[in-house]
């Protein structure tokens, strides 16, 4: 159930970066998200995540594989994926992706989202 819950939510994330719909994205996060993207500091909130992802490049899409996914306790979930995020021009960036997500009604949503360098292999 925890992975089903986090493939639904990771699915509306990878739809928005692949057609590059930063308000997409935002539906699945918080309005007191915490979000740490590539930038060296994290942001906090929904308005911050779409300003975030409306920054990045035309033509970028996604590609995940869920790790794992874990109910912490009846409203939480943390979730962890390899993503390979692919730019336009071919240049692929490797990377691990967490995300906590909290339920918010009948609804989960992002409350906290981390992203890694994933290790060479």
């Amino acid at each position: 159930m925890s992975e089903r819950i986090f493939a639904d939510v990771l699915a509306v994330w990878k739809h928005g970066i692949d057609v590059h719909d930063p308000h997409e994205i935002g539906t699945v996060f918080a309005e007191d998200a915490l979000f740490q993207g590539a930038h060296p500091e994290p942001t906090r909130g929904r308005a911050s995540v779409v300003a975030y992802y409306d920054g990045q490049p035309a033509g970028l899409r996604v590609d995940y594989a869920i790790i794992d996914a874990r109910r912490s306790a009846d409203d939480v979930i943390a979730g962890y994926a390899a993503a390979d995020f692919t730019y336009a021009d071919g240049e692929v960036a490797r990377r691990h992706v967490t995300m906590v997500l909290e339920r918010h009604g009948d609804r989960w949503l992002v409350g906290h989202y981390h992203v890694s360098l994933k290790p060479a292999e």
